[in-house]
């Protein structure tokens, strides 16, 4: 910020001091214009030039003959002319030759306590910050309605493949790059029913045959982009190794194993009644004594 606005103050203190003559004749492109005027006005354009250029900005053949024909007015020799034009940094060529210091040309006005504090700075910029997103409201906003378009359901016959994935918002999770892939063999397009069965059969435990459901997962990348990719891939690959009817595995049955060992897992442990002749009323427990209920029955 310091050095933007030294150079706009340079660019405003020399675009003032440069008479009308001297920009008329005078090139900022073309530094052989600036022969015959006087030093003071050549150091400044040149300068400015640096200014303009900024990174793109180049020592040249006419630039170094504009500032030698100031040798005379200056005392300077030409030897020191040359030696300080190709010696020193670029932005201090000009100071050196013009014999100004930095602090004459880029000094800072004195701080007298005209301006706002920073916390104030900050809740103008937090007004203004509003202001444009109000006006993005009231403006921008509005047009896009010509971009609205009714939303319609996917036809599961044409994309059978759902993606389920896990967002934790406002907060960063592990689980939410987790990606969940889930099709029904059967809506597979482009499947016979020995491919579908070897199918099946290389999913293994990941397709489940009471819902006719292959389901996979995928935490392996960090981007849930990349796990919804890697998926994809791996669907892919199976539905081509299916395809290849070379082995297509007809003899070997579908393995369900693992589906009958879920559903014993989720049986419920009070599913048995308790037989009627085990039971033993002498054993039950016997009623305590209530004083509450001993005290309203007295007063009644």
């Amino acid at each position: 910020m310091l050095k933007l606005f030294t150079q706009r103050r340079f660019l405003n203190t020399s675009s003032v001091l440069l008479n009308k003559t001297t920009v008329a004749k005078a090139s900022l492109v073309d530094p052989s214009t600036w022969k015959g005027l006087p030093s003071k006005d050549i150091f400044r354009l040149f300068r400015q030039r640096q200014v303009t250029l900024g990174t793109d900005y180049k020592r040249s053949k006419e630039e170094l003959d504009a500032l030698l024909s100031t040798s005379k007015e200056t005392g300077v020799s030409s030897q020191n002319i040359r030696s300080i034009y190709y010696s020193e940094f670029p932005e201090a060529t000009a100071h050196r030759l013009a014999g100004v210091s930095y602090t004459d040309d880029y000094s800072v006005h004195e701080f007298k306590y005209d301006d706002l504090p920073s916390p104030a700075q900050d809740l103008v910029h937090q007004h203004r910050e509003q202001r444009f997103y109000n006006r993005l409201a009231a403006h921008e906003l509005p047009l896009l309605v010509q971009y609205r378009q009714e939303y319609k359901r996917p036809n599961f016959k044409t994309h059978p493949v759902t993606y389920k994935y896990t967002t934790y918002i406002g907060e960063e999770h592990p689980n939410s790059r987790k990606v969940v892939l889930n099709v029904k063999t059967a809506e597979i397009p482009g499947l016979e029913p020995k491919e579908l069965h070897k199918l099946r059969l290389l999913a293994k435990t990941r397709y489940d045959s009471t819902t006719d459901v292959l389901k996979m997962s995928s935490d392996n990348y960090p981007e849930p982009a990349q796990n919804a990719r890697y998926l994809s891939n791996i669907l892919q690959r199976l539905i081509k190794e299916a395809k290849n009817q070379e082995d297509s595995f007809s003899d070997i049955p579908l393995d369900t194993r693992h589906i009958t060992a879920r559903q014993l897992r989720k049986r419920k442990t009070n599913s048995n009644k308790f037989p009627m002749e085990w039971a033993r009323p002498q054993d039950a427990p016997k009623e305590t004594i209530n004083p509450a209920k001993l005290l309203m029955e007295t007063l009644k």
